[in-house]
């Protein structure tokens, strides 16, 4: 069976919602983790990175199995903060009824200790504020992969693990990838063709892109807001060298913004706050 799913609330949650959650845009949420410290899906998507948002529990099998072989330690590892700082995971425990002591695998109500050699966030609610519809329709494990751009879940990692751990990592890393690759965001390549800068930042309207072109191109910037709704575009023809690109801001809403910078070979994105 794909999924252990949560006994009879579970079950009656499958009877009455859809099973799939791919393709749909993810619930914004702010969550705290065991440490204290807050977590903002619109935030961190505004800020250019892919959310890995594992959602969980303790005593579930295949989430110890999933756990146990290290795929998302490796994808933090490599892709996180000390890695290239593309990809944020998020472990959530989904049962509200979970202790700190479940987590560290020191009762009976868990298959181990979930934190020892874990640097990405967890989190331990209770109660549960994420919706299970959601991000965890059919039980758990449930992996989602959340596009910076538009919000919407893509793909469940889940679905990628096989039966050779290491085949699946890459197959996971590629799910990943293809964020890279279609231009939701920049790869590790990408981004060592030019340097960009944003300021100031947070901006009351009026922005300066800063770009250190690695030679003349035509380049495209286009500001999104949380929706993925395209609210400011401009083209514009760099020289090789530094480029000091002024932008009007001012009629956008307060709120957070996504700077898509591209041309016809790379492109990155960033986040501008418009107070």
């Amino acid at each position: 069976m794909k999924r252990t799913i949560t006994l009879i609330a579970s079950f009656v949650m499958l009877i009455q919602l859809s099973f799939a959650q791919v393709g749909t845009v993810a619930d914004d949420f702010t969550v705290t983790d065991i440490n204290g410290n807050p977590h903002t899906l619109s935030a961190i998507l505004a800020a250019g990175k892919v959310v890995v948002l594992d959602c969980s529990a303790t005593w579930c099998g295949p989430c110890w199995s999933f756990h146990e072989a290290h795929f998302l330690k490796d994808i933090h590892d490599t892709y996180g903060p000390n890695g290239t700082d593309q990809v944020r995971v998020i472990f959530y425990e989904a049962d509200a009824g979970t202790t700190l002591a479940d987590l560290q695998g020191t009762t009976s109500g868990t298959l181990g200790d979930w934190l020892t050699n874990v640097e990405y966030p967890v989190i331990n609610e209770d109660p549960v504020t994420l919706n299970g519809a959601k991000f965890w329709p059919l039980g758990f494990p449930t992996i989602n992969v959340i596009n910076p751009i538009n919000g919407v879940i893509e793909a469940d990692l889940y679905d990628s693990w096989g039966n050779d751990d290491a085949v699946s990592l890459a197959a996971m890393v590629d799910v990943i990838d293809d964020f890279f690759q279609n231009g939701a965001v920049a790869s590790v390549d990408e981004l060592s063709l030019a340097e960009v800068k944003l300021f100031p930042n947070p901006s009351k309207g009026d922005v300066t892109v800063s770009i250190n072109a690695v030679d003349a191109n035509n380049t495209t910037i286009e500001v999104s807001n949380l929706l993925g709704q395209v609210v400011f575009t401009t083209n514009n023809e760099l020289v090789a060298g530094n480029n000091d690109i002024k932008l009007d801001l001012s009629s956008l809403e307060a709120g957070q913004y996504v700077v898509r910078i591209s041309n016809e070979n790379t492109s990155t994105t960033t986040s501008v706050q418009i107070k």
